[in-house]
């Protein structure tokens, strides 16, 4: 429950009546007669006495109950509301305002009272981020003599974005020393066979490889290469936000990283976040399914901003990008201090993979002379910055209009990002 306050103004009707009363007492002091102020005096107490008696209570309860705090894009939330204003207060209207994340549409009004009202609302989640709802309402005290309105806040909903399934993530050519399910090169207690070497002391009697022992007549053992899990980061470029056909940059890139996370998740990774924008936000890699609402709920405060775009390595912590990790990029490759802290990341060993996230292309306007040299000449500047990341071993996809994330994906998981370890 939650007390909010009703500020009161006087009725617009009140102002005109007090204004006629004002006039009248002036023209009969004017007049000399004063034996007439006797009756607009009490006229004029009974108003000051409703106003005097009805400010002091200005405090409305409202009880909000919702089915879920969290929900999907597409999924709706049902809202219910009570309202319970102080005893001779009517409530005459109650409207409810949403964030552009989400629409508001009223199922059931239903008043027990004149001074309580019971309400349920649908709230459509339309848009990913966390959607605010307030309730503007509309009183009426003092019988008639005074109008009360208040903007209360109800309630936050978190709106996620969908992520989108896909089979394929990137992995490091060189996962840490973690259990997991990629092979690595080391030599350990994996499946994979690796070789044959003589036997030593403090070797399991597992290992001993039998028909190989007997055959050269001392004991052998089979090696065999480590499983280990890899640890995923995905970066999200937020320096800059583009409007373009379907969504944004921003929107594409937040979509790619849930995607790539969700299926780096479910492989049996490690992932983390990190978002570049109004400020640096991240979170550290890690695993399981509460770890991925966890990712996500950082990746829903991302709000577009040029302030936090680092130039180099250096604005990363070493903790939330470990070495042996993979990163994987959603940018649109416009801001150039991005550009040079993903070449800085690869000359310092950190295996990384590009998705260019910039769908709109600039077009000659009709009967324009320059146009066309204009856009030919941007064209060049992108494909240099494209050349700038393949030549430093950084491998770059286009997310172009009508792909499937998989399919800008595949190419680049075909062989493990390549790094080194220090």
């Amino acid at each position: 429950m939650k007390d909010r306050r009703l500020d009161w103004v006087p009725a617009g009707w009140l102002v005109g009546v007090v204004a006629v009363a004002g006039v009248l007492a002036l023209a009969v002091v004017i007049a000399g007669r004063f034996d007439l102020v006797v009756f607009t005096a009490p006229l004029f107490g009974a108003l000051a006495g409703a106003w005097w008696g009805v400010r002091p209570n200005r405090m409305l309860e409202l009880t909000v109950e919702q089915s879920v705090q969290r929900a999907f894009e597409g999924e709706s939330v049902t809202l219910h509301v009570e309202l319970t204003a102080p005893p001779g207060v009517e409530l005459q209207r109650v409207e409810m305002q949403t964030s552009y994340q989400l629409e508001a549409s009223l199922v059931g009004l239903t008043r027990p009272t004149p001074n309580r009202v019971h309400g349920e609302w649908r709230l459509e989640a339309g848009h990913w981020g966390r959607g605010w709802v307030r309730a503007r309402i509309t009183a009426r005290g003092a019988g008639g003599l005074l109008n009360g309105s208040a903007l209360c806040q109800v309630t936050e909903v978190a709106v996620f974005p969908h992520a989108d399934r896909i089979g394929v993530a990137p992995f490091p050519k060189d996962p840490p020393d973690l259990l997991g399910v990629h092979i690595g090169r080391r030599k350990g207690g994996g499946v994979e066979f690796a070789g044959l070497r003589e036997y030593q002391a403090g070797d399991s009697l597992r290992s001993v490889n039998w028909p190989v022992s007997a055959r050269r007549g001392t004991l052998h053992v089979t090696e065999r290469l480590t499983e280990q899990a890899a640890k995923l980061v995905v970066l999200v470029d937020a320096s800059g936000e583009i409007r373009q056909p379907g969504r944004t940059t921003l929107e594409l890139s937040v979509q790619g990283a849930l995607a790539v996370v969700s299926a780096a998740l479910r492989r049996g990774d490690r992932a983390g976040v990190i978002a570049l924008g109004g400020m640096m936000r991240w979170l550290q890699p890690g695993m399981g399914h509460r770890h991925f609402y966890r990712i996500v709920e950082a990746l829903l405060d991302v709000e577009p901003g040029a302030g936090s775009a680092p130039a180099d390595a250096d604005a990363f912590p070493p903790s939330i990008l470990p070495r042996g990790a993979a990163l994987v990029v959603f940018t649109p490759l416009l801001d150039e201090r991005v550009v040079h802290s993903l070449i800085d990341l690869r000359r310092r060993g950190f295996g990384l993979a590009v998705v260019d996230v910039l769908r709109a292309r600039p077009r000659p306007r009709p009967r324009q002379e320059y146009d066309p040299i204009a856009v030919r000449m941007w064209r060049i500047g992108r494909a240099g910055v494209h050349n700038r990341l393949v030549e430093a071993g950084i491998p770059v996809a286009e997310w172009a209009e009508g792909t499937e994330l998989e399919e800008v994906l595949r190419p680049i998981t075909t062989r493990a990002l390549s790094g080194s370890r220090l």
